[in-house]
C-alpha cells in the first residue's frame, strides 16, 4: 500500500533530529496526533511496531508512519543504533494507492519521462530500502541544519521538507520501476562491480574490458538505464562518499579525498566544486547546525505557535 499526497501546497515542517545510542535501547511508546513521521535508519537493527505491524529497520531503510497511530519499540536493540527522524504535517489528507494502480506509470518513470498522472504527487510506501542513500543523507542534513539555525522566514523548512519528500518519492519510484519491469541485470552487475572496486583508479575502458564490452556501448547502456554516463556514475559515487564523510566525520579534506578514492586532493577539490558548486569546506560549513538526541537527551518539542495557526489544528501535542 502506498500513501499519495497532492503537491498543491508545501508540507509543513514540525520537528526533526538525529538519534544515536550505543547502549541497549528501544523506542518509547508514542502517538501521532495529526503529524506524519519519516524514520531513516543509518545503523540498526531497530525494532518498531506501528499499530499491529512490526518492522525491522537496518541501514538505509525508510519507515513512514501516518497520523493517529501508536508506535513503540517491540524489542530491545542490543547493537548501536542511529537514525534520523522527521515529523511534518500535510494540508491535504493523503489517499491510498494500490501497487497495481501505480504500475501503469512505471514505464514512463523508467524511461526518464514525466508520468502525467502522478508527477504532481508524492508517493511513499510504509516501508522501503534505499539502494543509494547519499542524496537522502544530504537532504535530511539540510533540513536539520536549517531547523536548528535562525531564519527570517518560517517557510524555508516547509519547502525543504517538501523537496526531501519528493526526493524520497523519486527514489522509491525509480527503484520500483527498475525492480518490477525494467531492470537490466548487466547494468546492475556492472554498478555493483564499480562500487566494490571504487578504491581502484577506475576508467571507463577498464570497466568495459572487464565485462567484455566496447566502451561506447557501455556508456550507451548506462545512459539508457541510469540516465548518466559510466564516468559520471563513477564520479558521483566518489562525491557522494565525500559528502557523507564531510557531514558525519571530522576528517580533514585531505583525508576525505583519500577515503573517497581520489588520487590527489587537488583533483578531488576540483571535481567536488564542479559537481556541487561549493568547495568541500564550504559544503561542510553549510551544514554545521544539527539536532542530535540520544537515550539521555530526548527533548519533547512543542508545536510552534505559528504552525498551529497555519494548520488550524486544535489538538494537544
Amino acid at each position: 500500500m502506498n500513501y499519495s499526497f497532492k503537491l498543491l501546497h508545501p508540507f509543513l515542517y514540525y520537528k526533526s533530529g538525529e538519534f544515536s545510542s550505543d547502549i541497549p535501547w528501544k523506542h518509547k511508546q508514542m502517538y501521532h496526533q495529526g503529524d506524519y513521521e519519516i524514520i531513516f535508519c543509518t545503523k540498526g537493527p531497530l525494532y518498531i511496531q506501528v499499530g499491529t505491524t512490526q518492522y525491522v529497520l537496518n541501514a538505509n531503510d525508510v519507515l513512514f508512519i501516518p497520523p493517529y497511530t501508536n508506535m513503540f519499540g517491540y524489542r530491545l536493540s542490543t547493537n548501536p543504533v542511529n537514525f534520523y527522524w522527521l515529523h511534518f504535517f500535510a494540508k491535504h489528507e493523503h489517499s491510498l494507492l494500490e501497487d497495481r494502480e501505480l504500475s501503469a506509470n512505471l514505464s514512463a518513470i523508467a524511461s526518464g519521462s514525466f508520468a502525467s498522472s502522478i508527477n504532481d504527487k508524492v508517493i511513499l510506501p510504509d516501508f522501503f530500502h534505499v539502494n543509494e542513500a547519499g542524496k537522502i543523507l544530504i537532504f535530511i542534513n539540510q533540513v536539520l541544519d536549517v531547523a536548528n539555525s535562525y531564519r527570517y522566514s518560517e517557510q524555508e523548512n516547509d519547502y525543504l521538507v517538501t523537496v526531501f519528500l519528493i526526493e524520497l518519492s523519486n527514489t522509491y519510484l525509480m527503484q520500483l520501476s527498475a525492480n518490477q519491469h525494467f531492470r537490466s541485470n548487466k547494468v546492475d552487475k556492472i554498478k555493483e562491480w564499480i562500487r566494490a572496486n571504487l578504491s581502484e583508479d577506475l576508467t571507463v575502458e577498464e570497466v568495459a574490458r572487464t565485462f567484455q564490452l566496447h566502451p561506447d556501448y557501455l556508456t550507451r547502456l548506462f545512459k539508457r538505464y541510469t540516465h548518466r554516463t559510466t564516468l559520471q556514475f563513477i564520479n558521483e559515487l566518489k562525491i557522494e562518499t565525500a559528502k557523507v564523510l564531510l557531514l558525519r566525520t571530522n576528517l580533514t579534506v585531505s583525508q576525505i579525498a583519500s577515503h573517497s578514492y581520489f588520487i590527489d586532493e587537488k583533483n578531488f577539490m576540483r571535481r567536488f566544486k564542479k559537481m556541487t558548486g561549493l568547495t568541500p569546506t564550504e559544503f561542510r560549513n553549510a551544514y554545521i547546525h544539527t539536532h542530535l538526541n540520544n537515550p539521555r537527551i530526548d527533548p519533547k518539542i512543542p508545536l510552534p505557535t505559528q504552525l498551529e495557526k497555519r494548520m488550524d489544528i486544535k489538538r494537544n501535542i
